[in-house]
């Protein structure tokens, strides 16, 4: 098993950078809307990016969001990520740790983060259909949970939601009873803060509640409007001849809850928030942040940029946060507390959306602030 794993882990990047995997939709962050201000009474230069996230301080609200890990070629966009995580303050999460779970002399692939990024805010991640027992494979304990977290000397683990990539994987684990009550259990005897992480698909204001009753610390939303997860094994799916995974993924590109939204509704469980789907540009950014998004995550694009060189990540990262900060200035926003004050319109399908799921009175107090 631990050679299919790791043969997938480089197969996810090799289609990620060779494939057009986006899921638009309808509602998106075309539909948030931030108040301009024509005397915005602060200056571009001393604007303060900096965020609080689980009891640490980052230079910066953004998260590199769980990418890869677990085969040899992987490893160098692991160690450029982790400078520039290093470099810029920001925080930084790996890719599933099953690889190297089932096979001790992957772990390398991981470690090489706080090796390159020795005071950086790491996650470290696992699966959560791995928590249960699934075809001829025995669970992840709470002690593999804790070898996860030593790997990479991780500040966090992250338990991610992938039951539609499950779906459309080949190779998935697609039994789901039982996870929660896992989840509770990694969360209490971990010791480290647990983040809930969705793959794509958003987390509603009903699973928000759960996953705060299991103990997590904070949520990344994961929504759609990304990069597929779906759209990804579709392709693998393809390759293999599996028609059947195949059809599941090509069906369920664009299923799930787009970040706008799920950022909306699973602040009602008054947990930190991370915006990942979609977030291409720091004005996508700005506006995860003033719906109430502690981080933004940004998988793809760092993908991409840590596939070409330590060079390609600094400018992105640079011209991201340049982008962030004129959003503050326009909006009078001297730092995120501010900007997270600050009126937002809602719009367009987001606003049909939220105001049928009962948030029409937060819509209008965002407009209204």
């Amino acid at each position: 098993m631990s050679q299919d794993v790791t043969r997938r882990k480089i197969e996810h990047v090799t289609v990620a950078l060779g494939h057009d995997l986006t899921a638009p939709q309808a509602a998106a962050w075309g539909d948030i809307r931030l108040m301009h201000q024509a005397l915005p009474e602060v200056d571009l230069d001393e604007i303060d990016t900096g965020a609080d996230f689980l009891g640490h301080h980052l230079r910066a609200p953004i998260f590199i969001s769980s990418l890869t890990g677990g085969h040899a070629e992987v490893a160098v966009i692991n160690a450029r990520l982790a400078r520039a995580a290093e470099r810029f303050g920001l925080a930084m999460g790996v890719g599933s740790q099953r690889a190297a779970l089932v096979d001790p002399a992957l772990a390398a692939t991981y470690a090489v983060v706080r090796e390159q990024a020795p005071t950086a805010f790491l996650i470290a991640n696992i699966g959560a259909p791995q928590l249960i027992p699934q075809a001829h494979k025995a669970p992840f304990t709470l002690d593999d949970a804790r070898r996860a977290v030593a790997m990479i000397q991780a500040d966090a683990l992250a338990v991610h939601l992938n039951y539609l990539q499950e779906a459309a994987q080949p190779e998935g684990d697609r039994k789901a009873r039982g996870v929660l009550a896992a989840l509770g259990a990694i969360t209490a005897g971990v010791g480290v803060p647990v983040l809930a992480k969705e793959t794509g698909a958003g987390i509603s204001r009903e699973q928000a509640l759960k996953l705060r009753q299991a103990g997590v610390a904070a949520i990344d939303v994961g929504g759609a409007g990304g990069s597929s997860m779906a759209a990804m094994e579709a392709v693998r799916a393809a390759e293999r001849g599996d028609t059947q995974a195949h059809a599941v993924g090509e069906v369920y590109r664009d299923w799930g809850i787009p970040t706008p939204i799920s950022v909306v509704e699973a602040s009602v469980a008054e947990l930190p928030l991370i915006a990942t789907g979609g977030v291409r540009t720091g004005l996508d950014a700005a506006r995860a942040l003033a719906l109430g998004a502690t981080l933004v995550g940004v998988g793809f694009p760092m993908l991409k940029a840590a596939s070409q060189g330590d060079d390609a990540v600094d400018a992105f990262i640079t011209g991201f946060l340049n982008e962030l900060r004129v959003a503050l200035q326009l909006t009078g926003a001297a730092n995120l507390a501010a900007l997270r004050a600050a009126p937002v319109i809602i719009g367009g399908a987001t606003r049909d959306w939220l105001e049928l799921r009962g948030f029409a009175a937060q819509v209008r107090a965002f407009a209204r602030r």
